[in-house]
């Protein structure tokens, strides 16, 4: 018997069905894009698989170390980017963006923007 995932339900978020697959990676062609570092990979691929769930999604947990939902989550989960990314890419709010593998380029995902966080310095 397994363990029951953190929140409940492990987000499997593969585009599995081919069709999807297709028209998303065609989207991603399309996208501005962000070349992923090791590090940012490694969330990534944490993030697809249901690693971290019940995540769905970079997050900043600021103030009370809680999701919206109000499961626990004290990892403030990330997609650092340089101001100079922000303002070439145009990333804001509603944007969507193709993440790619610094390693052979590849598209791996696309992320639309939620919010953009500045921290204080």
């Amino acid at each position: 018997m397994a363990n029951k995932p953190h929140g409940g339900v492990l987000k499997d978020l593969l585009a599995r069905d081919a069709l999807r697959h297709d028209q998303l990676a065609t989207e991603a062609e399309k996208l501005p894009a962000i070349v992923l570092t090791e590090r940012q990979l490694c969330d990534l691929e944490l993030i697809l698989s249901g690693g971290f769930s019940p995540l769905e999604g970079v997050l900043v947990v600021v103030t009370d170390l809680r999701l919206a939902d109000g499961n626990l989550f004290s990892i403030p989960i990330t997609l650092d980017v340089s101001q100079g990314q922000i303002d070439l890419l145009g990333i804001k709010p509603g944007a969507r963006i193709t993440l790619r593998d610094f390693r052979d380029d590849r598209h791996l995902a696309i992320i639309s923007v939620e919010d953009v966080y500045k921290p204080d310095k």
